[in-house]
């Protein structure tokens, strides 16, 4: 059996020219993550359709014990490709256009290219975005954490490994050309990857215990965060952080810090841990949006022993306060109804 690439790309473009002439924009090729004794020809791999009626075009077939997929992708979809939005980047990287309707249509997949191109160019871009593949992971190892079956465990680990090389890989500028095949190879060509990474990885691999397994994914998922930490060189513009918004806040938030003093006061543990980790949800969103320090105050929580984290409370209150003030931005600070009444007329 051979893997049948030109006479299909021919019958493709018929297909298109005959039954779709409007109906197609691009008809995009790749050589594919086949197995070697297939050859490394490019293939027909998906098409653009530009009107409903292309979407006919789609079709599955097998040839001699070899499955074929020619499938559709919207122009929004691999829009998204060059956002590095999903795990076939590859498709629009490596594509190669084989019929195109017009050179509008020619132009507009070639400058989806580029900017995909000129994103993984881009340090903080592709930091971002391996963020994102990391986050993923984290969602994907909750499900995982109460998984039984080694069926399942196995495929949740399978997916957060993934999703970590795909971090590690836009991280370093670039993607899995491959897919899902030669991880390992293709990891040992990075410039970049988390001491240990591959080891560990190829411990998953090989585990046969559920909870080995799930200690594993876990070890991966903290050391490849752990190793982001320490290549984090985004620096916020403080003409991109607008101080305004961070007084408003405190001027809702001034309620809650009294709110935890009061119950601090009353030696009341439940409602001080209560609202206390609600406003350091709120504490780690300001810390990013305005480039502040940490803000940690469960840290010092101690349900016999209330005054320390009433103390690290009013520090951090303070802290934002002169944050605040440094940038020039007044706080609506009114003594009395009077006067906020007089201001406001």
């Amino acid at each position: 059996m051979k893997y049948l690439s030109r006479p299909l790309i021919d019958w493709a473009i018929h297909e298109i020219e005959t039954k779709y002439p409007e109906d197609i924009s691009i008809l995009v090729g790749h050589k594919g993550w086949r197995i070697p004794e297939d050859g490394e020809e490019v293939a027909f791999n998906f098409f653009i359709p530009a009107t409903d009626k292309g979407y006919s075009l789609a079709q599955t077939f097998i040839i001699n014990e070899i499955g074929y997929d020619l499938f559709p992708m919207s122009w929004e979809r691999v829009e998204g490709l060059a956002e590095v939005n999903e795990s076939l980047t590859t498709c629009l990287a490596d594509g190669i256009i084989l019929y195109a309707r017009n050179e509008k249509d020619k132009a507009r997949f070639i400058q989806l290219q580029q900017t995909l191109k000129d994103h993984l160019a881009d340090h903080s871009f592709t930091f971002n975005k391996a963020l994102e593949k990391i986050n993923s992971a984290m969602e994907l190892y909750k499900t995982m954490a109460f998984e039984e079956s080694l069926c399942h465990v196995r495929k949740g680990a399978g997916f957060i490994s993934q999703y970590l090389v795909e971090a590690i890989a836009t991280s370093n500028g670039t993607y899995m050309k491959n897919g899902p095949q030669d991880i390992i190879s293709t990891l040992k060509d990075f410039k970049q990857v988390p001491v240990h990474f591959i080891g560990l990885y190829e411990q998953l691999i090989k585990a046969e215990q559920v909870e080995v397994i799930k200690t594993l994914s876990y070890e991966l998922i903290k050391m490849t965060r752990d190793f982001f930490s320490s290549k984090d060189t985004r620096v916020i513009k403080e003409e991109e952080c607008e101080f305004q918004d961070l007084a408003a806040w405190y001027e809702e938030g001034r309620y809650t810090f009294r709110r935890i003093g009061y119950y601090c006061e009353k030696n009341d543990p439940f409602n001080s841990f209560s609202w206390g980790y609600h406003f350091q949800r709120e504490f780690d969103c300001i810390q990013k949006d305005f480039g502040l320090k940490e803000m940690d105050l469960l840290g010092v929580f101690n349900p016999n022993d209330l005054s320390i984290f009433k103390e690290r409370l009013d520090e951090i209150e303070a802290y934002i306060v002169s944050e605040i003030k440094a940038h020039g931005v007044k706080i609506r600070i009114y003594d009395t109804l009077e006067a906020f009444l007089n201001h406001m007329n």
